[in-house]
């Protein structure tokens, strides 16, 4: 088995040099990469990649991808063995919290989940795009807050044919070549055609190149990456930057199982997740008060099982704060342990992002069916919506109309397939 790198490059384009170092008291390869050398990696994806995947069967490919898909699910795997050490120090999340995040993650690329999205292409007018488009790669700028986030948009690229290079955050720049690196082992022309690369991200000299020849640029950094990148590739960048989830809870949903629904939604990564709970609505103040008091207990119940991550220090003294001006208004509840979240009533101020650490606000509103006006201001920075009861539900369409791309029940948002619209955007057509 390869040793532990924060790189998978394809044959004959190194990086610039390679080192020796250490994290979390495992020792890995760390790359560096100059101009040169990254444009030779993307040439070379351009050149023999396209190529490569097109001369596979999607039987072939399919069985591949269920095969890594299924050891980087499993703890007890050599891959997982070797790498959980690493993701735990990268992506500071508690054991247990990393094992429960790629298992989410993971299991909506499965074999079932890659299958359809295949039956999908070959039915589509996107069928073309894999014989007659370009075979020219694309780029995708990850982020750091969800370890496994490289599968999103691996999966339809391969499907569609599409040679990937993958740049990993500095700070968890380890799951996207492992993975790479499986695929390439288990099915040799995918080492031809899709690469994992970290190196500082906006500088201009490094990625010019990458920019100038990428046929698509994904990006799920932060909005400054995001508007740096659509200022230097004009046309090509599609935004998967940060938004905000949220749940409504009608008068008919049923409270315990809510709010223990909720409570995962929330705690599945940290609250890191676009699709990580932040608010929730209830109609009326005495229910609010209710929800917010199940939701509390449920929080004390599952930092047990999904324990949260280091404490960042300067997130601790906010949250802090927060806990403080809420309980001189008696509007903190449950008074948790700081690291196993907070719960604050809201009433019915505007929404507004969670500091994060597990920290929900519940608003009481007088009516449910005007929370699509209060979120106008918010279209097209809404992700999620975790939906409990029928009144809730019945506010779906002014929610997608928001721009909300994913409604579910409480415990199941975060549990989104590979058919999902991030951000409204269609999977297969980003990289057609």
């Amino acid at each position: 088995m390869d040793p532990l790198a924060d790189f998978a490059a394809v044959d004959a384009t190194p990086p610039a040099a390679v080192g020796e170092a250490t994290r979390n008291g495992r020792e890995y390869a760390a790359a560096r990469w100059s101009a040169a050398t990254l444009g030779r990696l993307f040439t070379r994806l351009g050149e023999v990649g396209g190529p490569a995947l097109a001369a596979v069967d999607d039987e072939e490919l399919l069985a591949a991808w269920s095969d890594v898909v299924e050891a980087f699910r499993d703890p007890a795997s050599a891959d997982r063995r070797r790498l959980d050490p690493l993701l735990a120090a990268s992506s500071a999340l508690s054991p247990a919290g990393l094992a429960a995040g790629l298992a989410a993650v993971l299991g909506g690329v499965r074999a079932s989940h890659a299958r359809a999205l295949l039956a999908r292409l070959r039915d589509g007018r996107l069928a073309t795009a894999r014989g007659e488009g370009s075979h020219g790669p694309a780029l995708v700028v990850l982020a750091g807050n969800l370890p496994g986030l490289a599968v999103q948009p691996l999966l339809p690229a391969l499907l569609l044919r599409r040679p990937l290079l993958l740049k990993s955050a500095r700070g968890e720049p380890f799951f996207a070549p492992a993975f790479v690196a499986a695929l390439g082992r288990r099915l040799p022309p995918l080492g031809a055609a899709v690469a994992a690369a970290t190196w500082p991200g906006g500088d201009e000299t490094l990625e010019g190149p990458l920019l100038a020849a990428a046929v698509r640029v994904l990006c799920y950094g932060d909005h400054a990456a995001v508007a740096d990148l659509q200022r230097r590739a004009p046309g090509k960048v599609v935004d998967y930057g940060p938004k905000l989830s949220l749940a409504i809870v009608g008068a008919d949903a049923d409270l315990d199982s809510t709010a223990t629904g909720l409570a995962r939604d929330v705690a599945l990564f940290d609250q890191r997740g676009c699709l990580s709970v932040q608010a929730v609505f209830v109609a009326g103040e005495a229910p609010a008060r209710a929800l917010a008091a199940a939701l509390a207990a449920a929080l004390a119940a599952i930092a047990r099982e999904l324990p949260p991550g280091p404490l960042d220090v300067s997130l601790a003294a906010r949250v802090q704060q927060l806990r403080g001006e809420a309980e001189m208004r008696g509007a903190l509840v449950g008074r948790l342990p700081l690291a196993a979240g907070s719960v604050l009533l809201a009433g019915n101020a505007p929404l507004a992002p969670s500091p994060g650490l597990r920290t929900v606000r519940v608003h009481a509103l007088a009516r449910l069916d005007s929370l699509a006006e209060q979120l106008a201001g918010w279209r097209g920075r809404l992700q999620g919506a975790a939906l409990a009861g029928s009144e809730a539900w019945a506010l779906a369409p002014a929610l997608e109309a928001l721009g909300i791309s994913r409604c579910a029940a409480p415990g199941a948002l975060q549990a989104a397939d590979a058919a999902w619209h991030n951000g409204g955007h269609d999977p297969l057509a980003v990289l057609a």
